[in-house]
């Protein structure tokens, strides 16, 4: 019998051995997914039970893959990898289940921010990765019956495959592909396993791998989660490897100039196409991350991120509480409910549960853990136009689909999303910028040669008649919180000060701007290259970083 999927299993097709399917949640490539619980349990006893299809029950290629998953993840018992429970046969099909995680899959989340044009707050991005670093660490790190190395590696590290659930723990899923010393199965000569956008350089070409590919795959899952765009993405998988393997990554601060700069080094290091040049374990690249947000109030906690899903994300929460309600009701699964359930505190953080259902086959598992808090009422974490936490004036963002039938790898739906095209775009967009700032100089250096009076010796008006942007300076007071022009304003533009002890001519970026002392020059946020000409031609380079409504004063050069 035919089951759609995200229908209930009829009453009289529910028996699978020792276990009762439920609804079914998904159907993959490889297997279809049911949640279930086992025969005479009671309750939310749920979990997910994952089978494989019959068209494939006699491959053996297959069914030895089936059985290298449930017996790799079996042994990695870890808070943030979805936990398999069994493996075995009934009526000749193939079947693991896992724990049923209630909560909401990262793919998910991004396409929700992505349609309203909002960004997470970076320590939330933090938070996500750090925990996912320890996950992987602790695969990286797991050890067969005679104590060596199993030398595990993911392959599929994406956003489909990571879980954020109900009590703030984040779960790496699916090591349906993954790759292990003593496995049975092994890559079929000239294919490529995992998702195309979310492989490392060495994956695509089919050299050796080892835990760094996984740290590669991270990467940009946390550039996307910063981003709210896809990367690599393109219109086909020849275009989408040359884009991981040669094209220039986009300068991330393009898009998040709010990034602290050992978070931004962090993930570049991640990135680095060279696996030499990465970090060589999971474990180390989040606790750089941890290190880069800890004077900032560190990566968002397990409570931080329970509260972020029961208040932004609380309709999809709400979406999985009815598949719940469902499993003891004889009606098919009714739709989610659009109002937003609010807990009432101090209720405390629902306990997870096991199993959780995505897109194309995906599954994930349960955690047995509760929260400790309250769920109160906390500011969002979503970095959005009007909101105290802004620091960018976000652009509108692509709008994107997750239904069950979209591939994983398409989180975002709209293939045209590009973000080496936006660079280059903005590339040619600075220049022409650049050029009619020149136009102007010029024209102000002739007419300051003409006019003579108070400004003659210098290159440039001084900064007083150049005047900062309205509001620009406005600093932000928590009890007051700033208009919305006012946080645009913060965030567009940085200051620079710089004096000296004899007369300087100052240049940054290249472009003459003014003598000494220059204060308060107002700048765009990221980093500038300052040169300054003192006496007798004597030249001194300088390299700053500007940061949105704070002043960055360089002191006084000493000639």
């Amino acid at each position: 019998m035919t089951i759609p999927a995200g229908t209930l299993v009829p009453r009289d097709a529910r028996d699978f051995g020792s276990y009762q399917l439920i609804a079914k949640l998904a159907t993959g490539g490889m297997a279809e997914i049911f949640l279930a619980r086992p025969t005479g349990a009671r309750d939310r006893d749920v979990m997910v039970l994952k089978r494989i299809l019959p068209h494939l029950a006699e491959d053996e290629h297959f069914v030895t893959m089936f059985r290298d998953e449930a017996d790799l993840a079996s042994k990695l018992l870890h808070k943030n990898v979805c936990h398999v429970r069994a493996f075995g046969e009934y009526g000749g099909t193939w079947f693991i289940s896992m724990e049923y995680l209630h909560g909401v899959p990262l793919s998910r989340m991004m396409t929700r921010l992505s349609k309203a044009g909002k960004m997470l707050d970076f320590r939330v991005v933090a938070g996500i990765i750090v925990q996912a670093c320890e996950g992987l660490h602790a695969a990286h790190e797991a050890r067969g019956p005679d104590g060596q190395l199993m030398n595990v590696v993911h392959r599929d590290v994406s956003p489909p495959n990571m879980m954020v659930c109900a009590d703030g723990v984040v779960k790496l899923l699916d090591f349906g592909i993954a790759k292990a010393r003593g496995a049975n199965s092994r890559t079929r000569t000239g294919t490529v396993k995992g998702k195309n956008a979310y492989m490392s350089p060495e994956q695509i070409l089919g050299k050796e791998l080892d835990r760094r590919s996984d740290v590669f795959a991270l990467a940009i899952v946390m550039y996307e989660m910063l981003a709210i765009r896809r990367l690599f993405h393109r219109d086909s998988d020849f275009l989408t490897f040359k884009a991981i393997t040669e094209e220039p990554i986009p300068e991330i601060r393009e898009r998040r100039p709010d990034l602290p700069p050992g978070m931004r080094a962090a993930l570049i290091q991640a990135m680095a196409r060279d696996p030499n040049g990465r970090f060589d374990t999971a474990l180390a690249f989040g606790n750089a991350i941890r290190n880069s947000v800890s004077t900032l109030g560190g990566p968002a906690t397990p409570q931080d991120l329970a509260r972020l899903l029961f208040t932004d994300f609380a309709d999809e929460m709400a979406a999985r509480d009815e598949i719940l309600k469902a499993a003891d009701e004889p009606a098919p699964i009714s739709p989610p409910r659009p109002a937003r359930p609010t807990p009432p505190p101090p209720l405390p953080i629902p306990q997870a549960r096991s199993g959780e259902f995505g897109q194309a086959g995906q599954v994930v598992g349960q955690s047995d853990r509760a929260g400790t808090g309250p769920i109160e009422a906390v500011p969002s974490m979503i970095v959005q136009p009007g909101s105290s936490r802004v620091y960018v004036p976000m652009p509108p963002a692509e709008v994107l689909d997750l239904s069950g039938n979209v591939l994983p790898d398409s989180w975002m739906a709209d293939p045209s999303t590009d973000l080496l095209r936006g660079h280059r775009i903005r590339s040619i967009r600075n220049a022409a910028i650049a050029l009619g700032v020149l136009l102007v100089l010029a024209a102000a250096i002739f007419y300051a040669a003409t006019r003579g009076g108070d400004n003659r010796g210098s290159a440039l008006p001084p900064i007083a008649d150049a005047g900062p942007p309205p509001d620009a300076d406005l600093p932000i007071d928590a009890a007051n919180e700033p208009s919305h022009d006012s946080i645009v304003a913060l965030s567009r533009y940085g200051f620079f000060s710089i004096t000296a002890t004899a007369k300087t001519q100052i240049y940054i970026d290249t472009k003459p701007i003014s003598e000494t002392p220059l204060t308060r020059w107002p700048l765009t946020p990221g980093p500038h290259k300052v040169k300054a000409i003192g006496p007798r031609g004597k030249i001194k380079q300088i390299n700053i970083t500007i940061y949105g409504g704070r002043d960055t004063d360089e002191g006084t050069i000493t000639w």
